[in-house]
């Protein structure tokens, strides 16, 4: 995915998706809950294998989303679009004429490593830049110094940036979800304990602060927020990815008021959300707008199912408070799905079971 046109090789952060088997042609669309659960997910790779590849991955894609997504009170809008003056990805891709008008002599080997061709991987002769090898591999294979292509890249990244900057953006969706925000905070906190890099923990905290300013009205929270107003009821899954991200927060910063924040919102979810006869989480607030059905969600979609959450934030609170309550709750309710675990796998891979894997450092209890 890193290499594939899927990833934007030149300005950092992902697409929606990818049309083909090799994760080349995406459907540009980029979203805030992608890039935010794909920077958790590069950043714990990274402290397993030490792979440079990921770690820049890490670094370009927040640097995306500071860029394009992040408003100026510090929450992220949603997403971009697709396309621009009506074209699917007409903002990302180049012709092989644009970039040896741009590169002159270094153009051969700027195409060799990007894939680029006369005749374009996409429409009307068009380029989506990508990579199928290490820069390592890449230095030796054209004998050049590693330092040296790293210079290069870095210098076409900059030219090619400055160009797409004179270009129409694509639409931007600036409303501001608090769950979407919530995936995108806790992934700068990963980005943060993973690398140690004093600029993710700012934004981190920027965002915690923002959440909990605006989104947070007493007990409850709002789901959405736009022009300085927040007007729509928070669902389960707002409450839960919030939950899981406050607690993560305090994991490296250790202020405890993150931590009693997210206490505090689970105790409102026990309160308002759970059905004590299933010993599961309705999705919406039985003070909210009454529907026909209340249901609960118990599958992993694009985002993991607000149950499986919400299982994994009782089981930390239930650490880090010593509170045999949540614990107990945690496993009630994994015990309630392990069949649906066995048969569906794919569909619930999030749960207790591996919060403790994700938090790797030992608990400091609050007082």
């Amino acid at each position: 995915m890193a290499y594939g046109g899927i990833y934007d090789q030149i300005g950092g952060g992902f697409a929606r998706y990818s049309v083909d088997e090799k994760w080349l042609i995406p459907h540009f669309e980029k979203m805030l809950y992608d890039n935010g659960q794909l920077i958790s997910l590069y950043s714990e790779a990274y402290q397993l294998t030490k792979e440079p590849l990921y770690k820049d991955v890490v670094y370009e894609t927040i640097a995306f989303a500071e860029r394009e997504l992040m408003s100026e009170e510090g929450g992220f809008y949603s997403s971009l679009d697709a396309d621009s003056e009506g074209v699917e990805g007409k903002f990302y891709v180049f012709t092989r004429k644009e970039l040896q008008d741009l590169f002159k002599e270094e153009e051969p080997i700027l195409a060799k490593y990007y894939h680029v061709t006369t005749t374009g991987n996409f429409e009307h002769g068009q380029n989506i830049l990508h990579r199928r090898i290490s820069d390592e591999h890449f230095a030796k294979e054209n004998e050049l110094e590693l330092e040296v292509l790293e210079e290069m890249v870095k210098t076409w990244k900059e030219k090619l940036m400055e160009v797409r900057s004179q270009r129409i953006r694509p639409g931007l969706d600036d409303k501001i979800l608090c769950s979407w925000n919530a995936i995108m905070l806790k992934g700068l906190a990963d980005a943060y304990y993973t690398f140690g890099n004093k600029h993710f923990l700012h934004l981190a905290v920027r965002n915690a602060d923002f959440l909990l300013q605006h989104l947070k009205q007493g007990d409850k929270l709002y789901r959405n927020y736009k022009k300085g107003t927040a007007s729509i009821d928070a669902f389960l899954e707002d409450y839960a990815l919030l939950i899981r991200a406050l607690i993560r927060v305090y994991e490296i910063t250790f202020d405890e008021k993150y931590l009693q924040e997210a206490r505090q919102l689970t105790d409102y979810t026990l309160a308002n959300f759970f059905d004590e006869q299933e010993q599961l989480f309705f999705f919406t607030d039985q003070n909210a707008e009454k529907l026909v059905a209340r249901k609960k969600e118990l599958l992993d979609n694009v985002i993991p199912s607000s149950n499986s959450v919400m299982a994994t934030n009782l089981y930390l609170l239930g650490l880090y408070f010593d509170e045999e309550r949540y614990q107990q709750l945690s496993d009630t309710m994994l015990s309630q799905v392990k069949e649906l675990v066995v048969k569906e796998p794919g569909h619930m891979a999030i749960g207790p079971a591996s919060a403790s894997t994700n938090c790797n450092q030992p608990p400091k209890w609050p007082s």
